[in-house]
C-alpha cells in the first residue's frame, strides 16, 4: 500500500517538516492473493440468492422495498448502501444482514 501522510504537532524541530511519510501495512497476508472488497462480495451474494428465488432485480426490489435500479447500483457495485437497505435486502432473501457479506465458501476451497 503506498504511503501515508503522518503529522506531529509536537515536533521539536520547528524547521522542519512536521509530516513524514509513514509506510502502511498491507492488510493482506498473502501479497499474491486478492482479497475482495465487502462490495464485491455483497454483490456476489446477492446476485447468487436472488437467483435461488429465480427473482429479477425489480422482485427484490418490491419484496426489500426498494427501486429496481438501486437493486441494480449495488450488484454492479457502483452504489453504496445503508445498514437499513442491507437489513431490507437481507429480509427479502430470507438470511441475517451479516451472511450478505461473508465471502462464498466455494472460491476459498
Amino acid at each position: 500500500m503506498e504511503g501515508a501522510q503522518h503529522c506531529d504537532s509536537n515536533t521539536a524541530d520547528l524547521k522542519a517538516s512536521p509530516c513524514k511519510t509513514v509506510s502502511m501495512p498491507s492488510l493482506d497476508k498473502d501479497a499474491h492473493s486478492v482479497v475482495p472488497t465487502a462490495r464485491a462480495v455483497l454483490a456476489e451474494n446477492m446476485v447468487r440468492l436472488r437467483r435461488e428465488q429465480a427473482w429479477s432485480q425489480e422482485q427484490l426490489g418490491f419484496e426489500a422495498g426498494l427501486h429496481r435500479t438501486f437493486i441494480a447500483h449495488v450488484e454492479r457495485q457502483s452504489r453504496n448502501l445503508s445498514l437499513d437497505s442491507l437489513e431490507k435486502i437481507a429480509v427479502a432473501l430470507r438470511v441475517k444482514p451479516y451472511e450478505l457479506l461473508v465471502p462464498s465458501v466455494e472460491k476459498e476451497l
